[in-house]
């Protein structure tokens, strides 16, 4: 039997409109978070049960946006969690993850940018993190938002003692108005990044841990070609489901990365989306064809939340080198 194949489902607990090609930017102004107060509860359940099926143990780990733009729109980074405390206390008592997804951006006339200034992005982390732990909560994992990536992140990430982070998209790059995603160079699998350059593994290295995102050829409806992809419960189980014997055949371990708004019928565009089910049936779909390639790899599965994922990984690299 071939090795034994670690799976973390991660939910990124975005407002309920989370990309442009569900609704366009003037529409997002309006934020409501439908997919934390409806999607988590309906995602557990589904989950449960699957695994109550499946002979499997599920354990999602819960990306909550705590940052200066929620700050400056609601008044403290943390108010999700302070807003849905008995929620996220119910998904903490069941040993399920709460995980960090600081979306570091700066106000400018237009709205909000990416921002890149170091010193800015330490203490926009910080401040954060801050308010995160008086909440009573500390996280190990996080992943920033957009998937932005930077040398300055990394530092800060060993500075605030954060030990894992699950931001890279390896194999991608897109760099223009709307995304700086830079992780073309990135391996599929957990490193730790070079101090020199935060895409790569090298010495002098980093502390923390990168595990980037499972990363899969996925095909929309709109595409003419299969497209790089993380892997998304949410897609058209169409979309996905080609591609997922080849990535779990060889993958070090799966991280999965899903946004609960996207399981919600009531807030799809008009129309249907090419990608994104808004379907909880895609849920099952995708989660039980995993299971499936998995058992045609031979490969046993073990469900694990993401920091969990990383003590396994840091267990096989042993310490860190300077």
């Amino acid at each position: 039997m071939s090795r034994p194949l670690t799976i973390a489902l991660t939910f990124d607990l975005d407002p309920d409109v989370f990309d442009e090609s569900i609704s366009p930017t003037e529409a997002r102004t309006k934020i409501s978070w439908r997919g934390v107060s409806e999607g988590i509860p309906m995602i557990r359940e589904r989950l449960a049960a699957l695994g109550a099926d499946c002979g499997v143990e599920p354990k999602p780990s819960w990306f909550v946006r705590v940052d200066n733009q929620i700050e400056a729109i609601w008044g403290r980074p943390g108010y999700l969690l302070e807003a849905y405390a008995d929620l996220f206390r119910t998904i903490e008592a069941a040993g399920e993850e709460i995980a960090w997804h600081p979306h570091l951006y700066r106000r400018t006339d237009a709205g909000w940018a990416q921002e890149t200034d170091p010193a800015a992005l330490t203490k926009a982390m910080e401040r954060a993190l801050e308010d995160m732990r008086a909440l009573g909560y500390a996280p190990r994992t996080g992943r920033i938002g957009e998937a932005y990536g930077a040398d300055a992140l990394m530092a800060a990430f060993d500075q605030l003692g954060v030990a894992y982070d699950s931001t890279a998209m390896a194999g991608r790059k897109r760099v223009d108005a709307e995304r700086t995603i830079d992780w073309e160079e990135t391996p599929h699998r957990a490193y730790r990044p070079s101090c020199a350059d935060h895409r790569i593994p090298g010495a002098p290295s980093r502390n923390v841990i990168e595990l980037p995102m499972s990363m899969l050829k996925v095909r929309a409806d709109y595409d003419s070609e299969p497209f790089l992809r993380y892997l998304d419960l949410s897609f058209h189980p169409r979309a996905v489901q080609p591609g997922l014997e080849a990535l779990i055949a060889s993958a070090d371990y799966l991280i999965t990365v899903t946004h609960p708004s996207a399981f919600l019928a009531g807030l799809a565009p008009p129309g249907g989306h090419g990608l994104v089910a808004f379907d909880i049936a895609a849920l099952e779909a995708n989660f039980r064809a995993i299971l499936d390639a998995a058992a045609r790899c031979g490969r046993p599965v073990r469900f694990s939340t993401i920091s969990a994922l990383g003590d396994e990984c840091a267990a096989l690299m042993g310490e860190v080198r300077p």
